[in-house]
């Protein structure tokens, strides 16, 4: 049971940073403090909740919030 509610505390957590900025995510791992095995299983399972997206700028694929990824799209292509 904890472990469940240390997951979704854990999402939630990611969510927040994800509505500020993109993030890879080495990156976000480092900053919470987690193992990157480990967010990467919390942030496949926001992408299939359709709660994050994958967002690659070219050179790089960060990870960010659906909200932020239209905004970013927009922003890319100009209008």
């Amino acid at each position: 049971m904890t472990e469940e509610v240390n997951k979704e505390e854990l999402k939630q957590k990611v969510l927040e940073y994800l509505a500020k900025k993109p993030w890879q995510v080495r990156d976000l791992a480092k900053v919470l403090r987690v193992k990157k095995r480990e967010l990467d299983k919390i942030v496949q399972e926001l992408i299939n909740e359709g709660k994050a997206a994958y967002w690659s700028s070219g050179s790089t694929t960060y990870v960010t919030t659906k909200d932020k990824l239209e905004e970013m799209e927009k922003k890319r292509s100009g209008t």
